[in-house]
């Protein structure tokens, strides 16, 4: 993405300054019954720990608590953060299977350093919270901030299959939430509020959700805005429903992540399957300043539909971007992105969607095509 973001001038500050909307509710306020227990408070007096251990409670005004808590409880325990400010100044390493929960009010502030480029184009990710072989790990019903101003990563996710993070807000990370080489995630009801430093020049780009790798994972109910890439897809047979991406540069992209990003391994890292089979449903993306939802780096068989998807584009750099948009060969980022295929889009459900449908044997149905020149 380096190239790209050096072609984005002072013109895309001023035009996200001047576009900038607040809609910061989510289309759909009254969210399905079923979906009650995941968003009521949490009663832990009716909860038990299946693992056998007492729960670990870390009172407020906690500094550097939290990795104690960790080492010191028993797999699948649970680690209670009580209302009030937590603060940790050191990275965090999850290496087992815990719950980490916050009653209400909890704000957990974490240690984590931005990642501008480095020399040779690469990345470095510097998570506060890093989830390493540590399945069925659990974040939930925190309000997770950097301890300086601005963070890097707030929660890498890596090699931790059926692991979640529920219910928490996430504010001033570049990056909020990162997966990979993780199956059966799950990430909902997150409300997440990118660092805006990647408008001006500081680092070069500022990412919601990414799944790097991994596959059956579940993206829903989350609303993400202020980000470069609201969500980025990759990875293979995956689930993104009922999310709000508003005021992004693009909202979703179902795309490939390229071999840049550095692990705290050291290891170079990027997807090694480009978005395939994910199914994107009932979701809203509105007032970005490119596309609401792109498709685009060799992304296949995916299926969009029932989605309420329009208004964007709003950026003068973004010229004749649609709402939806498939992609042929392109140079868009300043290197060669190989086409889709085989993509499935139903814009019936929202007649304000515009579409321009450009790469192999993609099929539309509703919604007003653009025409134009592929990008």
């Amino acid at each position: 993405m380096k190239k790209l973001i050096q072609l984005l001038p002072i013109l895309l500050v001023l035009s996200i300054q001047s576009c900038q909307k607040d809609s910061t509710e989510k289309a759909d306020q009254n969210l399905q019954p079923e979906n009650s227990r995941y968003t009521a408070p949490l009663n832990t007096g009716e909860l038990t720990s299946r693992s056998g251990c007492d729960w670990t409670e870390i009172p407020a005004g906690s500094v550097d608590a939290l990795a104690d808590a960790i080492a010191s409880t028993c797999d699948n325990g649970v680690i209670y953060l009580r209302a009030g400010m937590h603060t940790e100044n050191l990275r965090v390493t999850v290496s087992k299977s815990v719950k980490i929960i916050g009653e209400a009010g909890a704000v957990l502030k974490i240690k984590s350093d931005l990642a501008p480029y480095n020399t040779d184009g690469t990345e470095n990710i510097f998570p506060g919270l890093h989830i390493l072989n540590a399945p069925g790990t659990l974040v939930q019903d925190l309000e997770i901030q950097p301890v300086d101003g601005d963070g890097g990563t707030a929660i890498l996710i890596e090699k931790s299959d059926a692991s979640a993070v529920m219910r928490c807000k996430i504010s001033n990370f570049q990056f909020s939430i990162m997966i990979e080489k993780s199956d059966r995630i799950t990430a909902m009801f997150n409300n997440i509020v990118a660092t805006g430093l990647w408008q001006t020049g500081v680092v070069n780009e500022a990412l919601g959700i990414v799944v790097i790798n991994g596959k059956s994972n579940y993206i829903s109910d989350n609303e993400v805005s202020n980000a470069f890439f609201g969500v980025w897809a990759c990875g293979s047979w995956s689930t993104y429903e009922r999310n709000s991406t508003h005021g992004n540069y693009i909202g979703l992209i179902l795309c490939n992540v390229p071999l840049y990003m550095v692990l705290p391994s050291g290891d170079v890292t990027g997807a090694e399957t480009p978005a395939t089979g994910w199914k994107v449903s009932n979701n809203t993306s509105t007032d970005n300043f490119d596309n609401g939802i792109m498709v685009i780096d060799g992304s296949k068989f995916n299926k969009i539909w029932n989605n309420q998807v329009h208004g964007n584009g709003l950026s003068p750099l973004a010229g004749t971007a649609a709402d939806i948009e498939t992609f042929d060969d392109s140079y868009l980022f300043g290197f060669l992105t190989p086409s889709v295929q085989d993509n499935y889009i139903d814009a019936t459900s929202d007649p304000a969607t515009t579409t321009r449908n450009c790469g192999i044997n993609n099929t539309f149905v509703g919604g007003t095509d653009i025409g134009g020149s592929c990008r």
